[in-house]
């Protein structure tokens, strides 16, 4: 039989996973990522891409996995600087890794801010103009993830290069016209600006059956879903599932932990180990699992490309 048309095998099935997982220790930050920040100190901020360009076009460098209905990376952004208030056709959150970053959505000269810690959440909504600034001590390290594999280039509402630097901070506001969000308030703006702030002191755990816990960020009772959903899981030592299979992708992104992960393919089975800050893109139709062999809990974001209600039924290893 011809090398064509051989079946796969275990080193193919080995190969094939390797090259879908994203080591944070063997990738670096890039400064120039975003060519609106060119020439602009106050905006400098580095990213370090996973799955796609995410926002940026960079999205073809040899170690940036292709992405299909989601991006995902990575953005540094120092003490002191900004993002100008901008909007995208489709949504995209921050997940905030380290430090607290400020958050400001945008109604023409009236901004309405709060302030995001670790591990806490904002899905900027299709359309809303929206910046970010760091105003504390330390840098912010957040997961930003933009809700198509080819996004288009953001439209910005408020940036230095036509606006005063000082206007631009505030993403645009009047004097006097910058409020706190309100998450009780009957003005319809802060409602709508709370739905899709997530707060990890507030997530309620749900306990699988399989052993795990789902704390949902977007999705039911989470952020409204559109392009994709997200939750954090909680696995416990010891802890595992048996091989399931989407007809959509999902990504696993370890925030704490060793994850064991598992592909199978005719009988053949392979497994990586990804630590904190490593990824495994997990294609559609791939049957796949995944298992705590560790000494402490794991905890990952699972992001599927697919914003309906999660449909597997998970089984315990």
């Amino acid at each position: 039989m011809s090398a064509n048309l051989a079946t796969p095998s275990e080193p193919d099935l080995a190969e094939a996973m390797t090259a879908l997982v994203g080591r944070h220790t063997e990738k670096t930050f890039d400064w120039d990522a975003f060519p609106g920040n060119r020439g602009f100190a106050e905006l400098e901020r580095a990213q370090m891409r996973y799955v796609g360009g995410g926002g940026s076009p960079k999205a073809s460098g040899p170690d940036t996995l292709k992405a299909q209905a989601f991006t995902f990376s990575l953005v540094h952004k120092p003490p002191g600087k900004f993002a100008a208030a901008h909007s995208h056709e489709v949504v995209e959150h921050f997940l905030i890794l380290q430090g607290v970053l400020t958050v400001g959505w945008v109604w023409g000269d009236e901004v309405i801010e709060t302030k995001l810690g670790p591990r806490d959440m904002v899905l900027n909504k299709t359309g809303r103009p929206h910046g970010f600034r760091n105003d504390g001590v330390e840098p912010v390290l957040m997961q930003i993830t933009v809700g198509s594999g080819k996004p288009e280039p953001p439209v910005y509402t408020c940036h230095p290069k036509n606006k005063p630097l000082e206007l631009a901070r505030v993403f645009g506001a009047g004097e006097g016209k910058v409020a706190p969000l309100e998450i009780d308030s009957s003005d319809p703006r802060h409602q709508e600006f709370a739905r899709h702030v997530v707060r990890y002191r507030d997530r309620q755990p749900v306990w699988d059956p399989a052993g795990f816990a789902r704390m949902v960020y977007i999705g039911e009772n989470g952020a409204p879903p559109q392009r994709y959903r997200m939750d954090m899981i909680h696995l416990p030592r010891g802890a595992g599932v048996k091989t399931y299979a989407r007809d959509v992708e999902d990504v696993y992104f370890v925030l704490e932990g060793t994850l064991t992960v598992g592909w199978e393919e005719n009988g053949k089975v392979v497994e990586q180990k990804i630590g904190t800050r490593d990824l495994i893109f997990n294609p559609a139709g791939r049957a796949h699992y995944f298992r705590n062999d560790g000494v402490g809990d794991v905890q990952f974001a699972m992001v599927v490309g697919s914003p309906d209600r999660e449909t597997i039924a998970f089984r315990a290893a």
